[in-house]
């Protein structure tokens, strides 16, 4: 585990000085939870044209991997994770002062078109539980989306003693739930667990899979937050930067940005 987190850290700081800095622009570096790609990239033009000289670029990844390179001294401007927990653990070190949630989320199961399990709403505990069935989750050591995915095993363990074990023992588990995305679509895993809101986006750009809802009484509702980085050795902040910063995170729950979100399967706060 500590070669992974070394890893990561050397990616991300690799990837720090080269950021493209052409007709001196400013930009605003921003580490995100993929879950939130989509709408962000859209959010983010409105920003551009409103700002001129001003450059987004992002980062996409499991919310943990970014967790690890910030406290390892790799610092984006803006940072958003798809729970509080990553936000509380960057307050303790006074990397950042505060964070907002700026959007809810649940988690959701899909096959492939094909469904060749037979998988259905009425039928996902049983096939959950079943070790010839392949399920795909996230890591929880990565992604909150394999936290609160592990608590909804739990949940469901309180009312089906012993699923736990029989489903985690044969779960397999990727860094970030994006990364399920690509074997529903290749017919590659029976099931996958991910969020609601992406699997509503696989289906605005018309890859063609079953959703099945998740019942209310082993789901979690998920909490994205946004922060912003504070000034360190690490990271020099302008004063127009800083003002930036707060423009984006404000434009992030105008009207505006809290309709982008609902529109690609966000829950507005």
């Amino acid at each position: 585990m500590k070669k992974i987190f070394f890893l990561i850290i050397l990616i991300l700081f690799s990837t720090f000085f080269y950021i493209p800095r052409a007709n001196a622009r400013t930009l605003i570096r921003i580490f995100a939870s993929d879950a939130v790609a989509k709408p962000l990239h859209i959010i983010g033009n409105i920003f551009e044209k409103e700002h001129h000289g001003v450059k987004m670029n992002y980062e996409f990844s499991a919310s943990g991997v970014f967790r690890v390179g910030i406290l390892g001294g790799v610092p984006p401007d803006i940072y958003i994770a798809s729970n509080e927990k990553y936000q509380d653990d960057l307050m303790e070190v006074a990397a950042i002062n505060s964070y907002k949630v700026f959007a809810y989320d649940y988690l959701a199961a899909a096959t492939p078109y094909a469904n060749q399990a037979g998988i259905t709403k009425s039928n996902l505990i049983s096939k959950l539980t079943n070790k010839n069935v392949s399920l795909t989750v996230a890591s929880p050591n990565f992604s909150p989306a394999g936290h609160y995915t592990m608590d909804m095993f739990r949940a469901i363990n309180k009312r089906h003693q012993g699923a736990f074990n029989k489903i985690a023992d044969h779960a397999n588990q990727l860094l970030s739930p994006a990364l399920i995305m690509p074997l529903l679509k290749n017919d590659k895993t029976d099931i996958g667990i991910l969020y609601a809101s992406q699997l509503a986006g696989l289906k605005r750009c018309g890859m063609d899979i079953n959703i099945i809802p998740i019942s209310s009484q082993y789901n979690t509702r998920a909490k994205f937050t946004i922060s912003i980085l504070n000034k360190s050795p690490f990271h020099f902040v302008s004063h127009r930067r800083e003002k930036l910063n707060k423009e984006f995170e404000k434009l992030l729950l105008s009207k505006t940005g809290q309709k982008i979100l609902k529109q690609w399967g966000f829950s507005p706060v």
